[in-house]
């Protein structure tokens, strides 16, 4: 038998082992009538402290609420930050080269209605920045890290956001 007509007889059989097993998109809307961006809409994030706090805010405001903040909100999200640089690769005269740069988040989501927690948790993201002996491009290399850093962990809290409200 040839692959080509193995593949349809595969995919038919995942479909069917996905859908017996309980599986379900996270952010379909058919079936159950459950609409996850809609949900995610209702969430209130707290202001978060510091320059990559705000950052991590804004990217998470946009992607909760890309229409617009609800002025009902039926969720709370307060997240923690917190951050560290390591320095690695050093040179021969012990000068590092490459920095990590790693962002912990602390997340709890809370009903408002009840105060009942929904989903809480830790999340992290790394990235890494070249130390060089410019000054100026060193701090750049090192912004630019911190900000993308701050997207993947505010896509990463998007996520935990949208279990939490799923499972409820």
């Amino acid at each position: 038998m040839k692959m080509r007509a193995i593949l349809p007889v595969l995919a038919l059989v995942a479909l069917t082992t996905l859908s017996a097993c309980g599986f379900r998109p996270l952010y379909a809307t058919g079936g159950d009538n459950y609409n996850t961006a809609a949900n995610m809409a209702l969430v209130k994030v707290a202001l978060i402290n510091d320059r990559v706090g705000q950052v991590t805010r804004n990217a998470l405001v946009e992607t909760l609420t890309p229409r617009g903040q609800s002025k009902t909100p039926l969720y709370d999200l307060k997240v923690t930050l917190s951050e560290s640089t390591s320095e690695q690769g050093f040179t021969k005269d012990n000068e590092a080269t490459i920095a990590d740069y790693l962002i912990t988040a602390t997340y709890e989501l809370t009903r408002r209605q009840d105060s009942k927690v929904l989903r809480k948790g830790n999340v992290r993201t790394r990235t890494s920045y070249n130390i060089v002996d410019s000054d100026f491009a060193t701090i750049e290399a090192e912004s630019a890290a911190q900000a993308d850093a701050a997207r993947t962990l505010a896509n990463q809290l998007a996520n935990q956001v949208a279990i939490g409200l799923r499972s409820q």
